[in-house]
């Protein structure tokens, strides 16, 4: 991706409120070159001419001169830091919006930290930029360039001499700042992967804490820290060598012209008044040098930070967004001879599997760990493709329509239940915001959450703190069947919704499960086979493989594998039952 016309093309909607900025920087730099102008004739008019009446006058203009500058420039920031700042959020929400397009394997390989880093801490980096250094140098670039011409106008040699100065500096400039960017570019990275291991780190603080290796945590933190306090001191020698190149020449450039200035002045080509105001404008011409080798560092970390947000703006999207809509849907499944395999891995999850299911059906899927039952449930749901296969949803290939519109009208409750750190209403609501409360009470009663709402203080509108913590795994798992119950799904899948919980809080979940199923599509993954014994079809997948079909009765009468699952976990007393 093309770094430069990238950048220019988010600064495309603003045009005008740009134009309206360099307008405001051009008056800005106008007014000040005046001071210089004016010291020109304080010394020809006034101290060499004895002219003291124009001094009240030189005085005046230059203070007006300042006045001006800064009311220009004042308007020209918060022009331009508004610009920025717009820029910077279209940046971001575009770099958020690609992350939820795009497929679900590179989040399997992504690290969450790197995501977020760049998402926050990158984009802070250029905020800063945009909210401190770009601004002014704006302004020292527009004032030097009314700088350099004035002083082109009055002594042209001074003007050729401090061109020639600026030349020669740019080249060992342009050499360190390339070795910056290279350094930036892995600060960067270093930076990211300390902010991984913080966040998981603190993440698994319970795990931490279990096993006792916070040493080993902080020991890790630190040999990171130390790493990048080492090349963040390379880093910032590079930028003081390229500062102290800057002053260098600053000074250099006086010296020349005031020698040339002191031959014109002796032989009458030039006034004393001409050398002081060239002079005087060595320093505004050389601000803008000074200013970006000052702030070096920055702004060569910049470039790195936005190519990391630009390397999103790239991802592949996990489908089209003209692929047209399913409609409504009515239930039927078939999946058809599916072949898959994680990216970067050969090992295949799945071979070969089929299975259908008519409108209103309920299936289990069942088998031991591994053996691709919530693969395939994510296959289902389009958030992986098959290598080989079919899926088919009312006889339509899920993966040439729009899968979000199959995908609204799917309820899932999955073992791992997620919850926003936010209200009990805005966690129900998460999946149909415009549910009245009528329908939000009849979800709440119908997954037997209506105990729990009434014994909270402020009912719907607690707190459920981050990822639901502050309430029991059964209540989690009855908001999330609450939050399915409310769509009002045709399909539902249930990926070991209960696996994780008590006897007794499975069995009053399993409860509120089974009124729901009636008249839907529903799959049910399960570990424990109480949970799908009265599933219309049983399939047991093993390997990757479906092993044995059929009713609950019908696997139980095989005396296969299904049989041998059924006998692990059941007492002494059914197996004798059974056997």
């Amino acid at each position: 991706m093309n770094l430069l016309k990238t950048t220019l093309n988010h600064f495309k909607p603003y045009w005008r409120k740009l134009l309206v900025a360099l307008v405001f920087a051009i008056i800005g730099g106008l007014f000040t070159i005046v001071p210089s102008i004016l010291v020109k004739r304080l010394v020809d008019d006034v101290i060499v001419g004895g002219d003291l009446d124009f001094l009240v006058w030189v005085v005046a203009g230059i203070l007006g001169a300042y006045l001006g500058k800064s009311l220009f420039e004042t308007m020209q920031e918060y022009v331009q830091v508004k610009i920025g700042l717009d820029v910077i959020t279209d940046m971001q929400i575009r770099a958020f919006r690609k992350l939820h397009r795009t497929p679900m394997s590179f989040f399997s390989k992504t690290p969450r930290g790197d995501m977020l880093f760049r998402l926050t801490h990158d984009v802070e980096s250029i905020q800063n930029l945009n909210n401190t250094v770009v601004p002014r140098i704006l302004q020292q670039v527009v004032g030097a360039i009314a700088a350099f011409s004035a002083v082109f106008v009055l002594f042209w040699p001074a003007a050729i001499v401090m061109f020639a100065v600026f030349a020669i500096y740019i080249v060992p400039s342009f050499t360190l700042g390339k070795k910056m960017r290279k350094m930036s570019a892995v600060q960067r990275e270093m930076s990211a992967d300390m902010y991984q291991h913080l966040q998981e780190s603190i993440e698994s603080v319970r795990l931490v804490r279990t096993y006792q290796t916070q040493d080993v945590e902080v020991g890790t933190q630190e040999k990171k820290l130390s790493d990048w306090k080492q090349f963040s001191i390379r880093a910032a020698l590079i930028g003081k060598v390229n500062w102290r190149l800057g002053n260098l020449f600053n000074i250099a450039a006086p010296g020349v012209v005031m020698l040339i200035g002191g031959w014109a002045i002796w032989d009458g080509t030039i006034t004393v008044g001409t050398l002081v105001a060239c002079l005087s404008f060595i320093p505004i011409m050389f601000l803008p040098v000074r200013s970006m080798a000052e702030h070096a560092l920055t702004i060569q970390q910049v470039i790195p930070a936005l190519q990391r947000i630009y390397e999103y703006f790239d991802l592949p999207e996990e489908h089209g967004e003209k692929l047209p809509s399913f409609g409504q849907v009515k239930g039927k499944i078939d999946l058809e001879n599916l072949w898959f395999s994680y990216p970067g891995s050969d090992k295949q999850v799945l071979k070969g599997v089929s299975l259908s299911l008519s409108q209103g059906n309920h299936i289990g899927i069942v088998g031991t760990s591994g053996g691709g039952k919530s693969t395939l449930v994510q296959l289902l749901l389009g958030l992986y493709e098959p290598q080989q296969g079919s899926i088919l949803i009312d006889d339509k290939n899920l993966f040439e329509y729009n899968r979000n519109s199959f995908r609204q009208q799917v309820g899932v409750v999955s073992q791992e239940t997620f919850l926003l750190n936010s209200t009990l209403r805005q966690n129900l609501l998460y999946g149909k915001p415009d549910a009245t409360m009528e329908e939000l009470e009849q979800a709440v009663e119908a997954a037997g959450l209506k105990e729990l709402v009434d014994s909270l203080e402020e009912r719907y509108e607690t707190v459920v703190g981050e990822r639901g913590l502050k309430l029991s795994g059964g209540q989690r798992q009855r908001v999330a069947l609450a939050r399915a119950i409310l769509r009002q799904p045709p399909v539902l899948i249930f990926d070991e919704a209960t696996s994780s919980l008590d006897g007794e809080t499975e069995e009053r979940v399993q409860a509120s499960l089974e009124k729901l199923i009636p008249g839907r599509t529903t799959i049910t993954i399960a570990h424990r086979l109480v949970t799908v014994r009265n599933a219309d079809v049983i399939i047991l997948l093993d390997q990757g493989v479906v092993a044995e079909k059929g009713t609950h009765e019908e696997l139980l009468l095989m005396r296969g594998k299904y049989y041998e699952l059924y006998k692990a976990q059941y007492s002494e007393l059914e197996k004798e039952m059974i056997g």
